[in-house]
């Protein structure tokens, strides 16, 4: 034991030399130094068949990532911006004819952290990325042909900013899987309060947090091609029996979305005990929305982690058989539907009349895109029959197009795509953890993707949304086990109090 002890202390003494290739590496105290607890003093203290693998990939895969202040100093800032998101938008300050958002304060708040992290380089950039930062490049300069250059600058560099903040977060946060279950781990309790304001509204039958926070910052404004009309009222209606809550959302198919998103992430995350509950019940709050989106989101998260299950115990199905054939019945709806399938999922809703309304907003939309395929028309209205009083579009992907043009929606759409698509290609060759963890980040984001077709993504919740693409690249380029090594997953903390535990070896094919 005094061999074990001295050994800790003179690793923690040459940490930068002997640690630098493990970022996972955590000082401990000697009295609990045993076999489990250091890896480095295990390979003394252990059998050669049980000595860790070393070499120039971090390997070590825990099934409980325990926060520390070194990691939180990583994803502060992106913790930071997330909270602001569960911060309803009436809670503003307007300084200089642009309102100051949660969001948007919180952004400038990380801006220097973020410029700070541009200037290390320790971030390996893509061509996905540079393609996501053309397409908000070409944001601004279509507001700057639409409008002017001095009026498209400032209209299309906010909004710009309100892309570009999240998704750089995500590239620099991240640098693995275990920083963004430490990430998971810290939201959890503002998430789950956030979902219990739905349940309480549900309950007041009348909406709490978004009045309570109007009646000392006041209404937000109403806005008709880009111009503020008056002011906003709080949206109310009712579903199913009960209200729509909206919670601290800007919408309740937003909150929905939002919400029922994070069934996946902390399901198959690897997380125990607490944050694991809190953040599963914060997801399921999402059916007091009362809306379509969320509960095809809960849907389509539980349906793909059960085809998930059965491709690992049932041999003969596999995502390389369930994928081509999920793309043959999506070519088959194209071409036997109406309208083809993107107007087919944008029709799922809980009310007719709002399914065709998207319909005929699909149409119109797609018109606009026709004739202003390049710059698109800004916050103008586009051209529509009279009877259809609002130009509101609830097609993300169709109203970047309207606004910016083709090469906008085209580029961010792409981007999305590719991080489920490189999340799903890497998590073959990663131990079953990380597997786990990538798959549930790629159910979440591939859920978004769809739903946007069915509605736009605004206010706060669009920070989170980005954020997650980037998030995608990030984890999908993260160091992983070499092939065919073996990977040893670490004891949680709690466990490691009451002596040693035995370690678990998984074996990678």
């Amino acid at each position: 034991m005094e061999q074990n002890m001295n050994s800790c202390i003179l690793i923690q003494l040459s940490r930068k030399m002997v640690l630098a290739p493990c970022r996972n590496w955590t000082p401990i105290s000697p009295r609990s130094c045993t076999a489990v607890r250091c890896p480095y003093t295990a390979a003394m203290a252990t059998s050669p068949a049980q000595r860790p693998v070393r070499g120039p990939h971090r390997i070590a895969v825990p099934a409980q990532a325990q926060p520390n202040t070194s990691a939180l100093k990583v994803i502060l800032p992106a913790v930071i911006l997330f909270y602001s998101v569960l911060l309803p938008s009436e809670i503003r300050i307007s300084l200089a004819e642009q309102n100051l958002y949660p969001t948007r304060l919180a952004a400038f708040v990380i801006l220097p952290w973020i410029f700070h992290r541009l200037m290390q380089r320790q971030t390996a950039w893509t061509l996905w990325d540079a393609l996501f930062l053309f397409g908000v490049f070409w944001m601004v300069l279509a507001f700057m042909v639409f409008y002017g250059p001095g009026v498209g600058l400032r209209r299309g560099g906010i909004l710009a900013f309100d892309v570009v903040i999240p998704f750089l977060t995500g590239r620099l946060c991240f640098r693995d899987s275990n920083d963004f279950r430490r990430f998971l781990i810290f939201v959890a309790p503002g998430l789950f309060l956030a979902g219990a304001t739905l349940l309480m509204e549900v309950m007041a039958a009348r909406p709490l947090i978004r009045p309570a926070a109007a009646s000392v910052f006041g209404n937000l404004s109403a806005y008709e091609g880009g111009n503020a009309v008056g002011l906003r009222e709080v949206f109310i209606d009712r579903r199913l029996g009960i209200l729509r809550a909206t919670g601290p959302f800007p919408h309740p198919i937003l909150a929905g979305i939002l919400l029922a998103g994070f069934l996946p992430l902390y399901f198959m995350s690897g997380i125990r005990k607490w944050p694991l509950f809190i953040g599963l019940g914060a997801s399921f709050f999402a059916v007091f929305s009362a809306s379509s989106a969320a509960f095809l989101a809960l849907i389509i998260g539980i349906l793909l982690m059960t085809i998930d299950w059965l491709q690992r115990i049932l041999e003969f199905i596999s995502w390389r058989i369930i994928l081509p054939i999920f793309g043959l019945m999506l070519l088959v709806l194209h071409f036997m539907t109406d309208r083809g399938v993107i107007v087919f999922f944008s029709s799922f809703t809980l009310n007719p009349q709002t399914s065709a309304f998207r319909r005929i907003i699909w149409e119109y939309g797609t018109r606009s895109v026709e004739k202003h395929p390049w710059f698109g028309i800004g916050f103008s209205e586009y051209e529509r029959p009279v009877w259809m009083l609002t130009a509101s579009v609830d097609n993300h992907w169709l109203l970047l197009a309207m606004r910016h043009g083709l090469i906008p929606a085209l580029s961010t759409l792409a981007v999305a795509i590719a991080g489920v698509v490189l999340l799903s290609a890497s998590s073959a060759r990663v131990p079953e953890d990380e597997r786990r963890l990538r798959v549930g980040l790629a159910i979440a984001l591939f859920s978004i993707i769809l739903l946007g077709f069915s509605v736009a993504f605004f206010g706060g919740a669009i920070y989170w949304f980005y954020m997650m693409f980037a998030i995608a690249l990030s984890l999908a380029k993260a160091p992983v086990a070499r092939q065919g090594a073996k990977v040893r997953v670490a004891v949680p903390m709690h466990m490691l109090e009451r002596g040693p535990q035995p370690q678990r070896i998984v074996k990678r094919p």
